[in-house]
């Protein structure tokens, strides 16, 4: 996992005007549906799902958990297209969903969500960021429209 970060990092930094000069590689919690999905909901647990499981959450960053930040994730194996992987950590969409939590994690670590009116500001780079990937990598997007979520997510 380490060496995935590291090379997503080092994506965002040649593909955007983010630096990752000086900043620390966050933590990485890989979980099932059902503990990414209480994860999700630890602050509103009157809100979770009656099923124990929100299959829109993919992922998540905590900028205040651990050293230097955590990033909670689906485990590879429960990414949609995972079955056509030897090694379901090389899925591009796994790894499109790391790389949009990194892009969060250099957010706030160089201090750049201190600029924003809300803390919805930085999804719209990351969804775009997360595009970007995907073709880059000759991946079909799973997200419909990705810009104009990426507009509705990153409203205050």
């Amino acid at each position: 996992m380490e060496l995935l970060v590291e090379a997503l990092l080092q994506w965002i930094s040649e593909h955007s005007d983010m630096s990752i000069e000086g900043i620390d590689p966050p933590e990485v919690v890989l979980m099932t549906p059902t503990q990414l999905t209480r994860e999700f909901y630890s602050d509103a647990p009157h809100l979770l799902p009656t099923s124990g499981v929100d299959d829109r959450v993919n992922a998540l960053y905590a900028a205040t958990d651990g050293k230097h930040g955590t990033i909670y994730s689906l485990a590879p194996d429960f990414v949609s297209d995972a079955s056509y992987y030897e090694e379901p950590s090389e899925n591009p969409l796994f790894r499109e969903i790391h790389l949009h939590e990194l892009v969060h994690h250099v957010q706030w670590q160089s201090g750049v969500n201190e600029t924003w009116d809300c803390a919805r500001e930085g999804e719209a780079e990351a969804y775009r960021l997360g595009g970007l990937y995907l073709v880059a990598v000759g991946a079909s997007d799973p997200l419909p429209n990705r810009m104009f979520w990426a507009k509705m997510y990153s409203l205050c």
